[in-house]
């Protein structure tokens, strides 16, 4: 079963074919390093192009031109090649032509076959027992013989060797000489017999699809095509997407599936019967024999087998006991249900297997399945597709299954990132990949796909920089959770050296990843993701091998602690919008910087503005450096300024107008390369700023003994004062709600404070304090 991949991480919030292809066992040697193509090489000439249609626009870039064999002249027309459909499909069909009863009885005989081939494996197992003891014995006894004539030699010579330790000696040597044939004899008898017994059911299939095939003669004399004509092995016509838009067109299937689980079975011809009786057409038929198989426990024994072990009445008991797979059990099913399914041998990037590594000989070989539905070939796995999660039930750990959607009819240009059949045809593409490119594809997993992510370019397995920045994109088309892991291929580095390495920003429909490396190596980079951008569990999606050849200057400083830049999803849900800094990343000079946002009267905002001290990884406010200078019913406008080179954080929290939690909806990182000397704080702001627009003194300290301009919209204010120690400067009142003054701020340092009265009333207790300046006698602050 395939083991999900998972790691911890969370958000933030604030209370806020035609040409054959060599086979992979007979290809050139794969060499270099860990890497089974050189390093940082992609093939020349690579057919990437049609493996991977799926582009920025997710279109395909192949066409379907299939392969001409005598089936398809004897069955094709002028206008394309015809897909054969059986005469009989739906389960009405196999009840009203008889075929359930026939099928009772050819499977009978099969059983009668199964039973006298497992009497002989016992037969043929006891018999190389006896003889592996029979042969063993002799040696034990040769040795025994000798060591007394040794004795013997030795007693007349004077010599007084101990004879229960050299007793002792043999029989240890023996036992343990037994114990390792018996494990070799072992393995070779079980391949055998799972050769054997795979002839056998393969033969059963062939029988099956024979009866069927009568049947569709009996109903039809004049079918071209019938039950026993396998159709020929070429690309689908369709996609998946084109046979279902979502599982819950299967709910009734899948849940009948699941509930017949628990019922035990004493014939096929019974199970496969009570599974297709809703089906109509051989998709629903798969689907049901599908979400049977990976629902089904086959690790679980009934009561009649745990007390007669040997019992024929047990129906799996080849698949409980190894020497059938799941593959073999879905194919037999489904010959009974009258699909055509084949098993496919070949290589998969399974558990174990990392980017760059070889495969040769017996490591990382897999097999999987493909079944005919109306004539067209798909990919199926149900193995991969019963996924092992670990979880708690009543305070205990246990373990169960769940289903992985992608690996049922899996579409073959998204199947050959993980598997690579010996036989290319099997690849289910036009122009068949060859095995080299197929190692240099990044090692992909299910929940890539599940969760709608593609590439934006064709990247390879192995990732080469000369400069120690790599950049990954990933096009997403709504905002997912993302986690990542960094590690070097060398062990020996800290791993604290890597933290803070990567910068994960969304833009757009993009999901961008940065590597800053510190050092010269090679690396491991996994993508994680999850269906929600606050998910706690995150599925391994995809991993690459980072060949860093150089590093240009310094190694850069490692990245802010936070999980990613960009819009969150109550971005969409408030209906806010970027309106001039449209990529989170920002690189400053030291110049003032203007961030814009677009949203509704309804919405209510703050903010924050963080420094990022690389040399101690600490983060503190500087609130003082970001100033709200125009809030309308329409948008927002803020000016930004960095004090010093570095990182800032500046992150927009909102909610709408009944919610008193404010949720982070959107973060950019501000890199400044240059700092401004001459950068002044801003004014404070209270909460009743909101609306008002700022246009004169944009500085938050203002020397004493000056006289400035102060100019400012307030929209519905009836008065407007600038307060100084105990006098108050009445603003004068221009065109609109604009309000002006030109006022000196006196001998004394303290704070100069702007109110308002939004009321006729008078009282003192009806002024809201909007803006607070400091006076200064000296300009410069910190930090």
């Amino acid at each position: 079963m395939k083991q999900v991949n998972s790691i911890k991480y969370g958000g933030s919030s604030r209370k806020t074919s035609p040409k054959p292809v060599p086979s992979p066992r007979n290809h050139s040697p794969r060499g270099g390093s860990p890497l089974g193509t050189p390093l940082g090489q992609s093939p020349s000439g690579s057919s990437m192009v049609s493996v991977t249609p799926r582009t920025m626009n997710g279109s395909t870039f192949y066409s379907h031109a299939p392969n001409m064999t005598d089936f398809n002249t004897s069955y094709g027309s002028s206008t394309g090649y015809y897909r054969p459909r059986p005469v009989l499909q739906s389960f009405q069909d196999f009840e009203t032509s008889g075929v359930f009863e026939a099928q009772s009885v050819l499977e009978s005989r099969h059983r009668e076959e199964e039973e006298r081939l497992q009497r002989f494996l016992l037969e043929e197992r006891e018999k190389e027992m006896r003889k592996l003891d029979d042969t063993i014995s002799s040696e034990k006894d040769r040795a025994a013989a000798d060591l007394l004539s040794s004795f013997e030699h030795m007693s007349m010579s004077g010599s007084t060797p101990n004879l229960m330790a050299e007793r002792e000696r043999i029989e240890d040597h023996f036992r343990r000489t037994r114990e390792e044939k018996l494990k070799v004899m072992m393995d070779k008898i079980a391949t055998e017999e799972k050769t054997r017994t795979a002839k056998m059911l393969d033969r059963h299939g062939q029988e099956m699809l024979l009866l069927i095939a009568k049947k569709d003669r009996e109903v039809d004399r004049s079918a071209l095509f019938d039950h026993s004509m396998k159709p020929p092995v070429m690309p689908p016509e369709t996609k998946k997407a084109d046979l279902y838009k979502s599982p819950e067109v299967f709910k009734k299937l899948d849940e009948r599936a699941i509930e017949l689980t628990n019922k035990d079975y004493s014939s096929y011809t019974d199970l496969v019967k009570d599974l297709t009786r809703d089906c109509q057409t051989e998709l629903e038929k798969v689907r049901v024999i599908f979400r049977w198989v990976i629902a089904k426990d086959l690790g679980k024994h009934n009561v009649k087998e745990i007390v007669r072990p040997n019992s024929t009445a047990s129906l799996l008991r080849g698949v409980r006991t190894g020497k059938e797979t799941y593959h073999q059990l879905f194919k037999k099913l489904c010959n009974f249900a009258g699909l055509h399914c084949e098993i496919i041998l070949g290589y998969s990037k399974g558990a174990g297997y990392k980017p760059g590594m070889r495969m040769d000989g017996t490591s990382f070989r897999n097999s999987w399945t493909a079944v005919s539905i109306d004539g067209n070939w798909r990919l199926v796995n149900c193995t991969w597709a019963a996924r092992r999660v670990t979880g708690h039930k009543d305070d205990l750990p246990e373990i169960f299954y769940k289903y992985d959607e992608f690996y049922f009819l899996t579409d073959p240009e998204d199947h050959i990132y993980q598997h690579y059949p010996d036989d290319s045809q099997w690849q289910l593409i036009d122009i068949p990949l060859p095995f080299s490119e197929f190692l240099n594809l990044p090692v992909v997993k299910s929940p890539f796909f599940n969760y709608g992510l593609r590439f934006y370019s064709n990247y390879g397995a192995t990732l080469t920089t000369d400069s120690g920045m790599v950049e990954i994109r990933l096009i997403s088309y709504k905002i997912l959770g993302f986690g990542h892991v960094l590690e070097s291929y060398d062990k020996s580095v800290d791993t604290r050296s890597l933290e803070g390495r990567v910068l994960l920003r969304h833009v757009k429909n993009e999901a961008i990843f940065t590597i800053n490396l510190p050092k010269k190596g090679l690396y491991y980079f996994s993508i994680y993701t999850g269906d929600y951008w606050h998910s706690d569990c995150l599925e391994s999606a995809a991993s690459f091998l980072i060949n860093c050849t150089d590093v240009i200057g310094a190694p850069s400083p490692p990245y802010p602690p936070v999980p990613f830049y960009g819009p969150t999803p109550m971005m969409d849900t408030l209906q806010i919008e970027t309106s001039n800094q449209l990529d989170p990343l920002i690189v400053s000079n030291g110049e003032s910087l203007d961030i814009t946002f677009k949203l509704s009267k309804d919405v209510k905002i703050t903010h924050t503005f963080q420094y990022f001290d690389a040399s101690d990884s600490s983060v503190s406010d500087i609130d003082r450096y970001v100033f709200l200078r125009s809030r309308t019913d329409t948008g927002a406008t803020y000016m930004v300024r960095c004090p010093k080179e570095g990182y800032y954080i500046f992150s927009l929290y909102a909610a709408d107008e009944n919610n008193e939690t404010l949720d982070c909806v959107y973060r950019y990182l501000v890199i400044c390369q240059q700092a401004n000397q001459a950068t002044n704080v801003f004014p404070k702001t209270f909460h009743k700023w909101q609306r008002c627009t700022l246009h004169e003194p944009v500085y938050g300290d203002l020397m004493t003994n000056k006289r400035y301009s102060f100019r400012l919209d307030v929209p519905q204010a009836v008065e407007v004062f600038l307060v100084i120690g105990d006098i108050w400067h009445h603003l004068k009142r221009k065109l609109g709600f604009t309000w002006e003054g030109n006022i000196n701020t006196g001998k004394n340092p303290g704070t100069a404070k702007i109110y308002a009265r939004f009321s006729v009333d008078r009282d003192a207790s009806t002024f809201s304090r909007l803006l607070d300046y400091e006076l200064i006698e000296d300009a410069e602050t910190e930090i």
